[in-house]
């Protein structure tokens, strides 16, 4: 191929990808590749429709060969700065995109990628500073604007992130993204009616907005219009048909409407895009009534109290009426006089168990999953020592320890008790107690039941203990506390170890 064969069969190529036909165009890319090897921009662009396809590995590779060729390419440099971000290699992205500012400090498109680069790695002064040069820059750039008030928006500064995102919808009012950033951060504000205003428009816009149909469907669900929400979230699959939480979502919404069947098939299309997700399988179980799960998966759990942590005292005592901590110290008084218990707090929460047994602890530990939980925890005062982690490791480690272990709503979670009950006797000194609340199932063994807890029958939990050396102290049947209005029927159990 001559220079000028060359130089058409480019602006061939370029008609081709910027139509979006990438066959096309990499097929004439290759072809001036083939011809002169050392084509940097045809190589480029190569990397680029390689990028586009989601060969991520090959983009990189077909990227770093056109910079060698030409190392004062600051597309390139871009180019790769988007393939490594793919990649989720924000360091190396946000070196490769700064190359790009370097090479043409007035490319105002390269100061916006190292700026949302940079949000994404937590660093939002640096962020802050590089979307205000875009905006500088290209004062009528939409999406300058959008970069910013989403640096402003993790900073926690609402009111300069909503002042950003107002003037992007200005200079583009047909732009959904905008609309679901300004519902965003209206959401965090609390400001709900303007928060479903903005993310209908996105939708309105987009019916397929993933980001906006599950946000407002999400307000929906909260505001218990679960009709409209299931719409929000059939949208989301509809557009987005190989999202796996799109899927789940509209489950959750389905099994809140008491839709059963439709909620299994969302959950069952869920787990089939995404099968490694135990937690979602644990949700489907649990809507089933599938008696061959025996424990809830740590990450479920771990989410689950993540996500409760800052509302889970008012929900728990105000709403639920909880009153298994009570009851379970009244239990162990009953049992014993002692003032000077060394006390493990399984499952601790925020501390409310804990601060009940305070007074009769010499010392208190607490384990929790939950990092938030743990973090609420301390700021009670009253641990001696908090752990993060799993109970059975945490039981494993200190062979008698405790004079008292206490599992208050911690069963509600573990359904088979062959492993927990012997790792429960072995971290008891001799005299040592174990109390604990359950909620009671009518039946043999145990049972996990669609609110997603396990029930056991107390003469299932008789025969853990009695195989695992603990005698029986005490068992009175309680209400350890309230759901949709109705008291949920348990026991309060202390357990001996006679050893």
């Amino acid at each position: 191929m001559t220079q000028g064969d060359i130089e058409k069969a480019m602006r061939r190529a370029l008609e081709h990808h910027q139509a979006g036909r990438l066959a096309e165009a990499g097929e004439i890319y290759g072809r001036v590749v083939a011809a002169q090897p050392r084509h940097a921009n045809a190589m480029r662009l190569l990397g680029v429709i390689a990028r586009q396809e989601g060969r991520f590995d090959a983009a990189m590779e077909l990227i770093q060969r056109a910079i060698e060729i030409d190392p004062a390419m600051a597309e390139a440099h871009h180019n790769l700065g988007d393939a490594l971000r793919s990649r989720g290699k924000l360091d190396e992205a946000i070196g490769a995109y700064g190359r790009a500012a370097e090479l043409r400090p007035d490319w105002a498109e390269a100061h916006g990628a190292l700026g949302d680069a940079l949000r994404e790695q937590g660093k939002l002064e640096q962020a802050i500073e590089e979307c205000k040069k875009v905006v500088q820059l290209k004062p009528a750039m939409a999406a300058g604007y959008l970069s910013l008030g989403r640096a402003y928006h993790s900073q926690g500064n609402r009111g300069k992130a909503m002042a950003a995102y107002a003037t992007a919808i200005g200079l583009r009012p047909d732009w959904p993204d905008a609309h679901d950033s300004l519902g965003n951060a209206l959401w965090d504000e609390e400001r709900i009616d303007e928060a479903i205003a903005a993310y209908s428009k996105a939708v309105e816009l987009k019916p397929g907005h993933l980001r906006a149909n599950w946000s407002l469907g999400k307000i929906l669900a909260r505001l218990g219009r679960l009709d409209e929400a299931i719409v929000c979230f059939r949208r989301a699959v509809d557009g987005n048909p190989a999202n796996a939480k799109a899927h789940f979502f509209l489950g959750h919404t389905l099994q809140r409407a008491g839709r059963v069947e439709a909620a299994s098939a969302a959950y069952r299309e869920a787990i089939r895009l995404r099968p490694d997700t135990p937690e979602w399988e644990f949700k489907l179980s649990a809507l089933l009534g599938d008696r061959s799960v025996a424990t809830a998966p740590t990450q479920y759990v771990r989410e689950l109290f993540e996500e409760y942590a800052p509302k889970f005292d008012k929900h728990l005592v105000e709403k639920l009426k909880y009153q298994a901590p009570q009851e379970l110290l009244r239990a162990v008084q009953a049992a014993t006089p002692r003032r000077d218990l060394d006390v493990l707090d399984l499952g601790c929460g925020t501390g409310l168990c804990g601060q009940e047994f305070r007074p009769c602890a010499r010392r208190l530990v607490g384990v929790d999953l939950s990092p938030a939980m743990i973090r609420a925890a301390g700021t009670r005062g009253i641990y001696d020592q908090l752990i993060t982690g799993e109970i059975l490791p945490v039981l494993g480690d200190a062979p008698g320890s405790y004079d008292l272990i206490v599992a208050g709503d911690v069963l509600i979670y573990v359904g088979d008790l062959t492993d927990f009950m012997p790792a429960v006797a072995r971290a008891l000194r001799g005299g040592g107690l174990f109390a604990c609340s359950i909620e009671d199932y009518d039946g043999q063994g145990f049972f996990l039941h669609s609110e997603e807890r396990f029930a056991h029958s107390i003469g299932y939990v008789r025969e853990m203990a009695s195989a695992s050396g603990l005698t029986e102290v005490s068992a009175d049947k309680a209400a350890i506390r309230c759901n949709a209005g109705a008291e949920v029927p348990g026991w309060i159990v202390v357990l001996g170890n006679s050893t």
